[in-house]
């Protein structure tokens, strides 16, 4: 065996769970950010936590509101992942340079991407600081679900985003 870096374990340990967070910002404007540092944390209460950069724009809105949508995206999404994960959201409008087809949340401001196999709507709990990131612990208020669409994840150290088995 050989000594390799944090990049290069993520590529070999792919898939990654690639979720979409889903966030207002302080204009009102959505935001939404690819984050596959992504797991769930609790059963009792369901919970679970994503990792994103101390600078991210979505780390600020999430802190700010304390509510985020948190989408697995469907395949047509992949190319939209790409694009939302190669900028900032405090610096660019992703949706309108970038446009997806929305959903509307009963109850919730924040919209979801339409093709989503799985929709979380979070509360923010709890924020712990972890080395150039920041570990966001939420708790899950409400889980929706389209089990007919197939989920992307991150491959080769988020290289790409395909499905789990490649079609």
């Amino acid at each position: 065996m050989k000594e390799i870096n944090i990049g290069q374990a993520t590529a070999l340990t792919s898939p990654d769970p690639l979720v979409l967070v889903c966030t207002r910002k302080e204009d009102g404007k959505l935001n939404m950010a690819p984050v596959s540092f992504f797991m769930y944390a609790s059963f009792n209460p369901p919970m679970l936590a994503f990792g994103m950069g101390k600078a991210a724009n979505t780390g600020e809105n999430i802190r700010r509101t304390n509510k985020a949508v948190i989408a697995v995206p469907g395949v047509t999404l992949a190319d939209a992942c790409m694009a939302y994960g190669s900028s900032n959201g405090g610096k660019t409008d992703k949706l309108a340079e970038t446009p997806i087809e929305l959903q509307n949340l009963d109850g919730n401001d924040i919209q979801a991407p339409a093709d989503a196999k799985v929709v979380f709507e979070v509360t923010l709990e709890q924020t712990v600081e972890a080395g150039d990131h920041y570990l966001y612990i939420c708790k899950i208020d409400k889980m929706l679900a389209d089990e007919s669409k197939d989920a992307l994840f991150a491959w080769d150290g988020y290289g790409k985003v395909a499905p789990a088995q490649e079609k």
